[in-house]
């Protein structure tokens, strides 16, 4: 009798260690309207963070240039919030935020930039916040030229998708008479240390489109005719200076997404065909470039060739398993609302299309399917393995390249399957994965004003 007992309370001890655990925090207030970017940062066990930014122009009453950290305790509890203002309170001095990027277990960066008029200004500021004593140090990284008054070029912020590197490229933009000035400057995040700068010259038939940063830390910049004849030039910067990457003949490229093989730098890059085209989209087609030897192999796409409200595509994950390249994207669509005489001018409505797999393989080709998913996505690494969600209610992650949903490890957002209910919609990019106690965890939206957390334990049983 003693040996049943025994034996039947270690099945009960096994099965209740397998169960799946839920755990909520306790809301907290944020402000939808003008907080932006939100992302769940620098988790682990013990605390996790969400960062914002407001990025807002004017003279409201609520703060409107401010870095906001929130550090949530083991449960997802709200227990202290630091704010780092990062606005010049001199008149005729602009701010803007630029980017921002987790670069080790205890930090998080934060790039603004500060353009003072008057003196032809434009500086870029890094803000390193450190959760071990809850401070920011802020450092400026780059002095930048601009011609004044409303010439203040642009400047991007890019990092890799190894998170190994920044790129800040100012596009002056001063002049069409002269010729056209770009500053480029990677910076290694592990050491917040710039790796190389250069200033390159570029002719002006051409004006800079789009500009990435690759994982070897090398930056793209994709060029459009300035005039009347439709063309691509594709830029490719090192330490040691530009090179063009010959393109096919009336190829136009629309996008950048690097992609690492072996530590070789390659593009993907979807776009068309100039010439006689009827109802077709603009990226109808993906390049697969081989940036070593300049090599370009195309594939059709055939469920965009025909999509003529895209606007974009958006790429949100590239890896490469066992020769084939995997990434995750999905068509962004922009269609105008007809104007009213109260609303003359309509802001533009902005959809996503349904989540798709492009699968490359070793010879360049593309093969494409449906993710069975709708639109944005987001994901974590679990050892070697990424798993994605793309439901913000009814949460089932699926493995990389697999285009149906794993049955066996479905997360219900808003029930755990025994009447109880918190219904929230979960934010696709705070989703984070922490190993020490096989524990997801996610930001959830539960109204305009409140966001909560939700930690499940042992999530794959």
């Amino acid at each position: 009798m003693k040996k049943t007992l025994i034996f039947s309370l270690s099945i009960v001890s096994a099965l209740s260690f397998g169960q799946k655990k839920f755990v909520y925090g306790d809301s907290f207030e944020y402000n939808s309207k003008y907080e932006k970017d939100v992302k769940l940062v620098l988790a682990d066990d013990y605390n996790q963070y969400v960062f914002s930014d407001i990025n807002e122009d004017g003279y409201s009453s609520y703060p409107h240039k401010k870095i906001i950290i929130r550090k949530l305790d083991q449960n997802g509890s709200l227990i202290d919030t630091f704010i780092k203002d990062y606005a010049n309170k001199t008149n005729g001095v602009l701010h803007n935020y630029l980017g921002s990027i987790e670069i080790s277990k205890d930090q998080f960066v934060v790039f603004t930039e500060e353009i003072e008029t008057k003196i032809n200004r434009k500086e870029i500021f890094q803000h390193v916040f450190n959760r071990k004593d809850g401070n920011f140090t802020t450092t400026s990284v780059a002095k930048l030229f601009t011609e004044g008054g409303m010439k203040q070029g642009t400047t991007y912020v890019r990092f890799s998708e190894n998170g190994k590197y920044a790129a800040i490229i100012n596009d002056r933009s001063v002049s069409k008479k002269t010729a056209n000035t770009i500053d480029n400057i990677v910076i290694d995040l592990s050491t917040m240390t710039k790796k190389w700068e250069k200033e390159i010259t570029l002719d002006t038939d051409y004006m800079e489109a789009d500009v990435a940063v690759t994982n070897s830390g090398r930056i793209l910049i994709l060029r459009k005719a300035t005039g009347w004849k439709e063309s691509s030039k594709l830029v490719y910067v090192s330490a040691q200076g530009e090179q063009d990457i010959p393109l096919k003949d009336k190829l136009i490229l629309k996008t950048l997404t690097p992609v690492s093989i072996n530590d070789q730098d390659y593009l993907a890059s979807f776009g068309y065909y100039t010439g006689v085209r009827i109802n077709q989209s603009n990226f109808g087609d993906m390049a697969f470039i081989n940036l070593q030897n300049g090599n370009i192999t195309m594939s059709e796409v055939p469920a965009y060739r025909n999509n003529t409200t895209m606007s974009g595509v958006n790429i949100i994950r590239t890896e490469t398993v066992n020769g084939k390249t995997f990434m995750y994207g999905f068509d962004v669509n922009k269609t105008m609302p007809q104007s009213t005489p109260s609303n003359r001018f309509p802001d533009p409505i902005i959809t996503y299309g349904t989540g798709r797999w492009f699968v490359v393989g070793s010879d360049g080709t593309s093969s494409d399917s449906s993710a069975e998913i709708y639109g944005n996505a987001g994901y974590f690494t679990k050892g070697n393995t990424t798993y994605f969600f793309g439901d913000g209610f009814n949460l089932t992650p699926f493995k990389s390249g697999n285009v149906g949903k794993g049955s066996n490890i479905n997360i219900h957002n808003n029930s755990e399957g025994i009447g109880s209910a918190r219904r929230a919609n979960s934010i696709l990019t705070a989703v984070r994965y922490i190993p020490e106690s096989d524990r997801l965890i996610f930001l959830r939206k539960i109204d305009d004003n409140h966001f909560d957390t939700k930690s499940v334990y042992n999530w794959n049983q």
